[in-house]
């Protein structure tokens, strides 16, 4: 289902989980399902799409394997009093430098996007931005250049926010060498 589905057809669900003896979890799995879309049960609107200033950057870990870096990324949706909002199944993220000039080329979506879903105050979404190394690239055309983090947009306005990654991160400046890509935007499954 998605985040539009009718309040009615969350009820169903739910009617249909108690017949199967699931009545708790398939309850709580409706209740955002059924938020998002007041408007079809006659509400106000739907629930706000994110934006990048409901969540906070958190990097969860690195890997590294066959000349990529795998950055482990949680988007923690800030406690701003904003309530529930719908995030989006992909993020724009770009290299910067310290002076938070653009290093390269945007990240590219490394498969479609995710589908969007329904994040509350202190829940989590993830996802993985893979980064080759510039060492996979003649020095040349990838023009190494050191960078200070990323900066990343949540949402449709474009707002970006900036996530320092530590030094010793070296990224190639040519736009033409696409070696950073992004993984679907997913909910925690801690949440």
């Amino acid at each position: 289902m998605s985040a539009r589905t009718s309040t009615t057809a969350a009820a169903r669900g739910v009617r249909t989980a108690v017949v199967t003896g699931v009545a708790l979890p398939a309850l709580l799995a409706a209740a955002p399902l059924a938020a998002a879309d007041t408007a079809g049960a006659g509400g106000t609107g739907a629930v706000p799409g994110c934006e990048s200033h409901h969540v906070k950057l958190i990097e969860n870990g690195r890997s590294a394997a066959a000349g990529t870096t795998a950055f482990h990324f949680a988007l923690d949706r800030v406690s701003d009093g904003d309530g529930a909002c719908l995030m989006p199944g992909s993020v724009e993220v770009r290299w910067v430098d310290g002076d938070g000039e653009q290093i390269g080329s945007w990240a590219r979506q490394r498969s479609e996007p995710g589908e969007a879903f329904v994040i509350d105050e202190a829940d989590v979404a993830e996802f993985t931005m893979f980064h080759a190394n510039t060492g996979n690239y003649p020095p040349d055309d990838c023009e190494p250049t050191e960078a200070a983090g990323i900066e990343y947009a949540v949402g449709p306005n474009g707002e970006l926010a900036y996530a320092g990654l530590g030094p010793g991160l070296s990224v190639c400046a040519d736009p033409g060498i696409r070696g950073t890509s992004l993984s679907p935007v997913t909910p925690s499954p801690y949440n």
